[in-house]
């Protein structure tokens, strides 16, 4: 059975060095327990409609989500750290996409110049990231 929602819209996007993240947020979210992220964050100006789809799926008894976020940025994604993201929704509802334990979102971008007519000079980023809950719902403190 796959359940599938799309948030309304989203507001911000900012990335967190997992490694900062406390440990066990995961579980903290499975159990139903309030999940707070007290790390540094840097703000992803994005341009355009960013997306977030989560996916869930009940293979053998055993649930997992699949969450695909994607979006335009000029910003440029740090690679020599693994990476969380934090999605806050038109709704003010916060989402941590990722945990301080590997496996790590997997990043995926591409960039194109673009057509002088229409297209943006931006990349384009996909982030994917599979867990038993891969979207936890968080109160962020700055």
């Amino acid at each position: 059975m796959n359940n599938r929602f799309s948030l309304p819209g989203i507001k911000s996007l900012a990335y967190v060095n997992a490694q900062q993240l406390p440990d066990d947020l995961g579980l903290l979210a499975i159990s139903g327990s309030p999940v707070t992220v007290i790390a540094p964050s840097v703000d992803i100006p994005f341009t355009g409609e960013a997306t977030c789809t989560c996916t869930r799926s009940n293979a053998n008894g055993a649930g997992n989500d699949t969450v695909e976020l994607t979006f335009q940025s000029l910003l440029s994604l740090p690679e020599h750290m693994p990476l969380a993201f934090l999605v806050t929704d038109v709704n003010n509802r916060c989402f941590l996409i990722g945990t301080h334990e590997a496996p790590y979102p997997y990043i995926e971008s591409s960039q194109g110049l673009g057509l002088p007519d229409s297209e943006s000079n931006t990349t384009t980023y996909t982030i994917t990231y599979k867990a038993p809950k891969a979207m936890l719902p968080c109160a962020y403190v700055q």
